[in-house]
């Protein structure tokens, strides 16, 4: 294997990370990335940034907090400083005042939809109380539009919150060069999958390409960036593109890119638990593998719940809300201690 011409995630990193070390619970850890890496593609997308400029800054986030904990730095203050770092290593025009814009309005929506959820979630369970035992735990589907009642104003242009985020970007920013030691360089897998799938005849297959690419971009939300080189990502992509289609390649057609079999499907096991977790990962993204096309192929396919999607929901609102916030992370910590505390007695 040639040397990387990035830096990685060493072992030791990847089993124990900093914020494991301080307490995070390994599924909030999870959940906090992903929220940090939905940030940055939220704002980009509003923002109209090209899509190198926000892969680069969800690696640089995910490489982040393998050398920091989340307890100590807050992911929303972390993403905003990587987007604007990124904008200036890809050479894209990004005003922070832009940036700080759309990240408030981004605030003041998650919030409105934690609200709605929590008053949903209120009603819900006071229904379930006068209804009948056999209808319990059957899906309800809400048809309100979630942003119904959503209003929002951005403020006055010399307002003092804006002075505060920019010593936060600032800060940020300054931050994950320190950590990371300047070494910031990103090379991204997306010229190479183009490459391989041109040499395995792929390209003529409808749809292979656009599902290898959208993979990669749901892989942004793993830390699996930080863990392999991008022949390997680019590798991973099309096995789990072409598994999903059901298109036969050639024995042993990874070898021919210098990747490694086992670290390919442990790349395809990050991404298959992210769309299992967080929901359907194809219905607002066209040519995106769904989520039953990935039970399908774990062969766990099982017909969704009412009570799996308030799960989906509350760990939605928990990440939230925790990513606001590092002295919310660690009063979580305090709490799951103390309850841990209490069991053991």
């Amino acid at each position: 294997m040639p040397h990387p011409s990035q830096p990685l995630a060493s072992l030791q990193q990847v089993l124990v990370t900093p914020s494991r070390q301080d307490g995070v619970p390994e599924d909030l850890e999870d959940d906090l990335r992903v929220m940090g890496c939905v940030l940055i593609q939220e704002l980009g997308v509003m923002l109209e940034l090209p899509q190198c400029t926000l892969a680069t800054a969800q690696v640089l986030l995910q490489r982040f907090f393998y050398v920091s904990s989340l307890s100590s730095y807050t992911v929303n203050d972390i993403a905003i400083g990587s987007l604007y770092l990124s904008s200036k290593l890809t050479e894209s025009q990004l005003r922070l005042r832009d940036l700080l814009n759309v990240y408030l309005l981004y605030v003041a929506r998650n919030e409105h939809l934690r609200t709605r959820l929590q008053t949903q979630t209120r009603d819900r369970d006071q229904n379930r109380e006068l209804e009948p035992a056999e209808h319990q735990g059957q899906a309800v589907e809400d048809e309100r539009d979630p942003m119904e009642g959503f209003e929002y104003t951005p403020p006055s242009f010399h307002s003092p919150v804006y002075y505060e985020l920019k010593d936060v970007v600032v800060v940020a920013e300054m931050q994950i060069l320190k950590r990371l030691g300047f070494h910031v360089q990103v090379d991204l897998p997306y010229s190479h999958m183009i490459n391989y799938c041109k040499i395995l005849d792929l390209v003529v297959k409808p749809g292979v390409v656009q599902l290898c690419w959208s993979i990669l971009n749901d892989a942004l939300q793993t830390p699996i960036y930080a863990h392999y080189p991008p022949p390997t990502l680019a590798c991973f992509s099309i096995l789990l593109a072409t598994r999903l289609l059901a298109i036969p390649l050639p024995d042993r057609w990874w070898v021919l890119f210098d990747a490694d079999y086992d670290d390919m499907w442990t790349a395809c096991g990050w991404v298959m638990r992210l769309w299992r977790d967080w929901g359907d990962g194809g219905s607002s993204r066209p040519g995106m593998a769904t989520k039953t096309e990935t039970e399908t192929l774990m062969g766990t396919r099982k017909e969704t719940t009412g009570d799996q999607d308030e799960m989906r929901r509350a760990r939605w609102a928990r990440a939230c809300g925790l990513a606001t916030s590092r002295k919310y992370v660690r009063k979580y910590i305090e709490r799951v201690e103390l309850e841990d505390e209490k069991r053991g007695q």
